[in-house]
């Protein structure tokens, strides 16, 4: 594994070192790009879309008031996802013919840097508690992405190729319903898809209806609900990190700083494997996974691991940028 020796030094010489501290995110960081990179040939999609996100957050941390040797580290970590992007892009397919919008739309880190915002905050979700009566098999069979038998990606799909920046976006009824009404209460995969599907509007620049009003309200309206649902998989012990990283990573762009507490980062840096990669879901749970890589690793949870572990680096300089009445206001 090709970490910098400086940021080995760092961890063995600082002895108190918190878990969460700069260095270590790195170097975790540093170890889940390097499988990567080492494994191009096993990743598809998926996973490069994790490393987009990645690419995207290491770019939004440049512009804090960060030092020059920081600023040295993110430039390098951000060399090394211009290597993986740059070697895994050309071997991705052209079949289903939507994987070419979803190529061609969703993996620009210069676009996606640009609708990130630039603050992190407490308080601007609501406190739902937590899921009461749900067990480890009740995450596990709510994952589903799917609305009256319909995949949440045909939504998405919709709004990358029916709809034109700076014109209306082209909603069909189904995506109205599956994704713009807010008093039905989703769980999964379908919920973070709708936060996503909001995002890829954002994105993709075209313009909403405007009797849904506000966009903003329906970020917070999901990542409420969807800390619940992060809530429940705390006290249940995540039996199912890929859901649980998606949450962090869509709702902890938003600027959303109950995703980004430390006991969950914790968590993060112990959930990858010694390879550097990560499983889909506890040895304990049956693993159903679109792509697997070595060791057992999913494509798409590395991917989300490297742009999880991506976002708390940036929060982590944010909050030295930030007085502490700035991050409640």
């Amino acid at each position: 594994m090709k970490v910098p020796i400086c940021i080995i030094l760092a961890i063995l010489t600082n002895a108190k070192s918190d878990i969460a501290s700069n260095e270590v995110i790195k170097y975790k960081l540093y170890k889940v790009l390097d499988f990567i990179e080492e494994r191009y040939e096993e990743f598809h999609f998926d996973g490069l879309f994790g490393v987009t996100f990645a690419h995207a957050f290491l770019l939004k941390s440049l512009k804090l008031r960060t030092e020059s040797t920081e600023k040295l580290d993110i430039t390098d970590l951000m060399t090394k996802c211009s290597a993986i992007e740059n070697r895994i892009y050309p071997l991705l397919p052209d079949h289903p013919k939507y994987m070419i919008s979803f190529r061609n739309n969703l993996l620009d880190v210069q676009k996606w840097n640009e609708i990130l915002p630039d603050d992190f905050a407490f308080g601007q979700i609501k406190y739902l508690g937590y899921y009461k009566n749900w067990t480890a098999d009740t995450i596990i069979q709510y994952k589903r992405a799917t609305y009256k038998g319909v995949k949440s990606d045909v939504c998405l799909r919709e709004i990358l190729e029916q709809s034109e920046p700076n014109r209306r976006c082209y909603v069909s009824s189904i995506c109205e319903e599956m994704m713009w009404d807010t008093r039905r209460v989703d769980t999964g995969y379908l919920l973070t898809h709708r936060l996503l599907y909001m995002q890829i509007i954002r994105l993709h620049d075209c313009i909403p209806p405007k009797k849904y009003g506000d966009m903003s309200e329906f970020s917070r309206i999901y990542c409420s609900y969807i800390y619940k649902e992060a809530k429940t998989s705390e006290r249940l012990n995540f039996p199912h990190y890929d859901i649980f990283l998606e949450q962090v990573v869509l709702c902890g762009m938003e600027g959303y700083a109950e995703f980004l507490n430390h006991k969950w980062l914790k968590r993060i840096i112990e959930w990858q494997n010694p390879h550097g990669c990560y499983e889909s879901v506890k040895q304990s749970v049956t693993r159903r996974t679109s792509f697997q890589v070595d060791y057992g690793c999913s494509d798409h949870t590395t991917g989300l691991g490297a742009a999880a572990l991506a976002l708390y680096l940036r929060y982590e300089y944010f909050l030295k940028s930030v007085s502490l009445y700035e991050l409640f206001v």
